[in-house]
């Protein structure tokens, strides 16, 4: 007799910490939280907003924005990690070479239907059809 098993549903989603809000967004927004509380007694007030709202906007960027259905987040450590990795270019002649070849005896492709000749004037009356 087979056992049957539940099978998870809806893995592609992350789980909920605060009402809307997911694990990774919750400790973003905390984080940018706890920088700008420190930075609001540390600067002068019009220094704290020059470089608290870019802070905040960038933050909220980070946390909400999706490229692709991927958080922005993903999209830039792929994207440095892309840089930041060696890449290795190796090109195989002989590789190329035996594609050509291959190719070269491949036989061509025969029609083998029956053929019939088409007057301008039945290709007309086609279109003609086809506008209607």
């Amino acid at each position: 007799m087979a056992q049957q098993f539940k099978v998870p549903q809806f893995i592609e989603h992350e789980a909920r910490l605060i009402g809307p809000f997911t694990i990774k967004q919750t400790a973003l927004l905390a984080g940018v939280g706890a920088i700008l509380f420190v930075l609001w007694f540390m600067l002068e007030k019009w220094l704290f907003f020059v470089l608290g709202i870019p802070l905040s906007l960038l933050a909220l960027l980070i946390g909400f924005m999706k490229i692709n259905g991927r958080p922005l987040l993903d999209f830039f450590m792929s994207f440095f990690s892309f840089f930041i990795s060696p890449q290795l270019y190796i090109w195989e002649k002989r590789q190329l070479a035996n594609q050509k070849k291959a190719r070269r005896k491949q036989a061509p492709e025969v029609f083998e239907g029956v053929s019939t000749k088409v007057t301008k004037k039945e290709i007309g009356e086609l279109a003609k059809k086809l506008d209607k």
